[in-house]
């Protein structure tokens, strides 16, 4: 039986080609994954959920997963917790969203100021920063690779991700998030810790590390930064 220690579903954008491949990759023994594709009928410029009709929340219940993970931080940034709790009490599951994620893997590494490294253009920056410094942080420095075309964004280069890391990188901050599911980040995680000397909070990471905590799963995987080889206590 495939998923016999959990069963984690996700909801993610029908561009989205990079989150499957990454959560695959180091998948924990017994747990299964399993995603259902959105084509949204408007643009991603609200920073609110998209599922309106609550299609893939649905599709995903009656699969009896053991939690859920709506996977696009574009369309998180705004109203996530609400959502979240609505989506739980619809499908009686636990759900989390990828901004949500993000936001308890910071609190669980105990950051409050952070640096952030995005493919986001120009005019969605002050979105981002405002969602985050509405939940406590302080957004210390922020850079972009610009890129708008969403078909573009799973070809921006881990190399590109890494340069703009250093470049971003501050004295003053506590942490570095990379932003986006559809951003390929999980060849570098750990590299970027070890150079850093901070914790590095990717997207995908931190989905799949609340979405595990979620299913009610302790498990360690190394070499893919310090939130999921359990060198961080959740704090939430």
């Amino acid at each position: 039986m495939y998923g016999w220690r959990a069963e984690i579903g996700f909801i993610t954008p029908s561009n989205n080609t990079v989150i499957e491949p990454e959560l695959y990759h180091v998948v924990p023994d017994g747990v299964s994954f399993h995603f259902t594709k959105l084509t949204f009928k408007s643009a991603a410029r609200d920073g609110r959920i998209k599922d309106v009709d609550n299609e893939g929340l649905d599709c995903l219940a009656r699969s009896q997963v053991d939690a859920i993970g709506y996977a696009c931080m574009a369309t998180s940034l705004v109203g996530s917790d609400q959502w979240e709790k609505d989506a739980t009490e619809r499908t009686g599951l636990p759900t989390a969203t990828a901004t949500g994620a993000v936001k308890a893997a910071l609190r669980a590494a105990g950051a409050k100021n952070i640096s952030m490294v995005c493919h986001y253009p120009e005019d969605r920056l002050d979105l981002v920063k405002k969602s985050f410094e509405d939940d406590g942080f302080n957004v210390v420095s922020i850079e972009t690779a610009s890129v708008a075309d969403q078909k573009e964004v799973n070809r921006i280069p881990t190399e590109r991700i890494y340069q703009l890391s250093r470049k971003v990188d501050s004295k003053e901050s506590d942490a570095l998030c990379l932003l986006a599911t559809d951003l390929r980040t999980f060849p570098i995680l750990q590299q970027l810790e070890d150079d850093l000397g901070k914790p590095v909070i990717g997207t995908n990471q931190a989905l799949m590390w609340k979405t595990l905590q979620l299913a009610n799963l302790d498990v360690t995987i190394q070499g893919y930064g310090s939130l999921l080889s359990g060198q961080l206590k959740a704090a939430v």
